[in-house]
């Protein structure tokens, strides 16, 4: 993408408009008020799927409401490599996690929830409304991803601050007055104010580090790749919460199905947008025991698969890019404080070679199980990334 040539006083207009979002304050240099109004389709959609409108759900979707010639499902089937993009890793931890038949897997997720069909047939309506409100917010924070690697690639400093629109949303209140809303940093928000954390600052400052690795024609390209790691860890922070909030409530004792359905597919959404970021043993052991769509039937215990997700995560060193699970304050939520009676752990901290009462924390998928959902991960990243070669 090339640079905008923007006139002066057009600048100077932009540069009086920042977020201002708990601590921190983003400012974008260049005007990206028009990648942020995808949000706005977003938000769009979600109210009409919460007034039973599919056909105007799927409309917006697919050909675009708010922001001219631009819909979420070109962001959703977006091909990293034929945009021309060298770095397509991040892209690839998703879709070898989640692989469709060769089928871009945030599209075939959205329509399947969306018509609650396919991946989806027999759910109930709540699950797949859920899916599909929240997967939006996934296609966005990929998207947003996308931007930075192209930033990084072709040293640009406005595909910096469309990482930041496609994250954030609408950021001035003249184009609209949902401003803030409909992307991830909404999410990381939420969840902030769940866990008494400040993740969403720790995004915004990335954001801004990033920024100032732009002067004039030159570009500090480490100091640049250093901010997207870091904006990454924020996020894998907010998700991992999300998850692991939504996985701790959902089988609640006495909860009525429409809600246990509610909260089941919102985690397992949730943990969608950021498990392309996790330690990918983790990623897939979620997955496995998280994804609702083959466990028809099955009956839960309070708990039980939360334990096991935490359980999981203090076996591997670090979630990813080094964050552990004290750093997401679990004992400020009511439904995860009690995380050490809940699980029958004696610490929260990662322990070499941890064992449990109840044997190894692999117990809960037999080792034949493991080995099966392993290989097809990695034959997926294989097929992928073979197939992306070939063409």
């Amino acid at each position: 993408m090339k640079f905008l040539n923007i006139p002066l006083l057009l600048s100077l207009a932009i540069s009086s408009v920042t977020v201002a979002v708990q601590g921190l304050t983003y400012t974008p240099n260049n005007d990206v008020n028009d990648h942020s109004k995808i949000a706005l389709d977003q938000l769009d959609i979600s109210d009409a799927i919460d007034v039973f409108n599919t056909a105007l759900a799927l409309d917006i979707y697919t050909n675009g409401k708010n922001r001219a010639g631009k819909s979420i499902q070109e962001m959703a089937t977006k091909d990293w490599a034929a945009a021309g993009l060298e770095d397509v890793a991040d892209y690839d931890a998703f879709a070898a996690l989640f692989y469709q038949e060769g089928e871009p897997f945030l599209d075939t997720y959205n329509l399947d929830a969306m018509n609650c069909n396919g991946t989806f047939s027999g759910q109930s309506q709540e699950m797949c409304d859920i899916a599909a409100k929240k997967n939006l917010i996934c296609t966005g924070l990929l998207y947003a991803q996308y931007e930075a690697v192209n930033s990084i690639q072709y040293k640009n400093e406005k595909n910096w601050d469309e990482l930041f629109a496609f994250w954030n949303g609408v950021y001035d209140e003249t184009v609209d007055s949902r401003v803030n809303s409909g992307g991830a940093g909404a999410v990381q928000k939420s969840r902030d104010a769940d866990f008494g954390t400040s993740f969403l600052d720790a995004s915004i400052q990335a954001m801004k580090n990033g920024q100032k690795a732009f002067s004039g024609s030159s570009v500090d390209t480490d100091r640049v790749t250093k901010a997207y790691d870091d904006f990454k860890r924020a996020n894998l922070a907010t998700f991992a919460q999300a998850t692991l909030k939504y996985a701790s409530l959902f089988d609640e004792e006495g909860l009525e199905q429409a809600a246990m359905d509610t909260k089941w597919g919102e985690g397992y959404t949730y943990f969608r947008c950021g498990a392309g970021l996790m330690h990918p043993e983790l990623a897939l052991y979620i997955n496995y025991v998280l994804d609702p769509r083959d466990k028809l039937g099955q009956v839960f215990t309070p708990k039980e698969t939360y334990c096991k997700i935490v359980k999981k995560m203090l076996s591997l060193p670090d979630i990813g890019y080094g964050l552990t699970l004290d750093e997401l304050n679990l004992g400020n939520y009511p439904s995860t404080s009690t995380i050490k009676e809940d699980c029958g752990l004696d610490s929260i901290k990662h322990a070499e070679g941890l064992y449990y009462s109840d044997g190894n924390y692999r117990n809960y998928v037999p080792v034949l199980e493991l080995l099966v959902v392993v290989c097809m991960y990695f034959a997926s990243y294989i097929f992928v990334t073979r197939k992306r070669k070939v063409e």
